[in-house]
């Protein structure tokens, strides 16, 4: 196995570790989005409708991440957009309100491990071609 594989494989991973907590929290918010507001110390919206909806909107962009944590190598431009989307996503979340510094800090800490898997990674196979 070669560099490049190898640190896709890293990318892989980190996808779908991302992908399973997005897919959690985002059922979690859809089915009881009180405890999770409470959770994080955020006020109860009224009605609790968009705050569900937010949950369905996570698991569906966890579906959108598919193909760049089955193939990173052949979906380059998907992982990438992935890996941009996670980095403004917190960005999102830190200047929206001030108080949802905890989402903000989870998509920031996967924009990174996406970003840095995924250089190494992009970098690599691109060494490895004549």
């Amino acid at each position: 196995m070669d560099a490049g594989t190898d640190y896709f494989t890293n990318f892989k991973r980190v996808m779908w570790v991302g992908i399973a907590l997005n897919v959690f929290f985002g059922l979690w918010l859809w089915f009881s989005p009180a405890s999770l507001l409470g959770v994080m110390g955020i006020d109860q919206p009224a009605p609790l409708t968009w705050a569900r909806y937010a949950g369905l909107a996570m698991v569906v962009v966890s579906l959108f991440y598919l193909p760049a944590a089955l193939s990173p190598l052949h979906n380059r431009f998907i992982a990438a957009m992935a890996t941009v989307s996670r980095g403004l996503f917190s960005l999102f979340f830190l200047f929206a309100t001030g108080i949802l510094w905890l989402p903000a800090l989870y998509e920031a800490v996967f924009a990174v491990l996406q970003g840095t898997t995924f250089w190494r990674g992009w970098r690599a196979d691109l060494m490895a071609k004549p």
